[in-house]
């Protein structure tokens, strides 16, 4: 039974390890064009590829094998394959799209469009806008939950979150935040925002829809990451990392990463955090449990990385 239960161990171990290995993290680098594939847990790039119109937002879909970009200029969503690499469709969208973010149930994408204060549900299949979703003006970040039945988005000019109901369309909830909310990200039933003006972390609970904490972090927090039983958040101005409790919400540590850190996202085993560093053309690799720097890659200039851009390739 003992040798069994080592030959299970080691079997779950290896199954892990090939899982982490498949993880495929996607970066868009505004200033250079470009999109560069990595390996999350080792550093290593898979590929760099051409992306113009100043790519900056991202959401990868693991389970079908798919990464989303949108090109700030002119306005596009691009559709790459996240194993080779390569262009699957290109769209022109309205207005001035910006953040992105996939539905992990029907596969759907929603972009926000800054310009016009609304969402729009994109089926990236067929390259079509099923719907649009009004919202306050200039939304940016865009999270889903997991079940996808909900979509938040932070509305920068409006100081206040959306909640919509992805199956009707129906805004659930407007929820004032701190100010000039940019990235959201969802964990544990609740929304968190990175409020770039008043150097907050704003915590909303979806089911009650009423703000229940405010975080004080860094200088100009731009979005949010969890892992390990912690929250990151990237300080644009502050060159750094605020860490904080995921359950009591009080400030863990600030680490120091590279020149205005923007996207950060953490891989699936919890282990590492991943951070782009925009003035700085590096990519930040910590240590989520110690917070030591583990790797820093060089990445083409100015990359952003708003948005969930790791995933683990089918």
């Amino acid at each position: 039974m003992t040798r069994l239960c080592a030959l299970l161990a080691a079997a779950l171990a290896a199954a892990g390890t090939q899982a982490a290995a498949q993880e495929v993290a996607v970066i868009p680098s505004q200033n250079a064009a470009a999109v560069t594939f990595l390996n999350p847990a080792t550093g290593a790039i898979r590929a760099t590829v051409p992306l113009p119109g100043k790519p900056a937002a991202v959401a990868v879909d693991g389970p079908r094998g798919r990464a989303y970009v949108v090109a700030v200029e002119p306005g596009r969503l691009h559709v790459l394959d996240l194993l080779t690499a390569q262009t699957v469709r290109v769209m022109d969208l309205p207005g001035a799209p910006f953040g992105v973010a996939v539905n992990p149930a029907s596969g759907v994408v929603y972009v926000s469009d800054w310009q016009a204060g609304q969402l729009l549900e994109i089926d990236p299949a067929a390259g079509r806008i099923l719907r649009r979703f009004a919202t306050g003006p200039a939304p940016s970040g865009i999270a889903v939950s997991e079940d996808g039945a909900r979509l938040v988005t932070a509305e920068r000019d409006a100081d206040s979150i959306s909640l919509i109901d992805t199956a009707t369309g129906a805004a659930l909830a407007q929820v004032a935040v701190g100010a000039h909310p940019f990235g959201i990200t969802l964990h544990d039933g609740r929304a968190f925002t990175a409020d770039v003006m008043s150097n907050t972390v704003s915590v909303v609970d979806l089911d009650s829809r009423g703000l229940i904490a405010t975080i004080p972090v860094g200088e100009r927090p731009y979005a949010i990451a969890f892992a390990a039983g912690k929250g990151f958040v990237t300080n644009q101005y502050g060159e750094s990392i605020s860490v904080f409790d995921a359950g009591s919400f009080e400030g863990l540590a600030t680490v120091t990463v590279g020149e205005y850190p923007e996207g950060i996202a953490t891989t699936a085993d919890g282990r590492r955090v991943l951070v782009a560093n925009w003035f700085s053309d590096t990519l930040s690799i910590l240590d989520a449990q110690s917070l030591t720097l583990l790797d820093e890659v060089v990445l083409p200039e100015g990359p952003r990385g708003l948005g969930a851009f790791i995933g683990s390739a089918p």
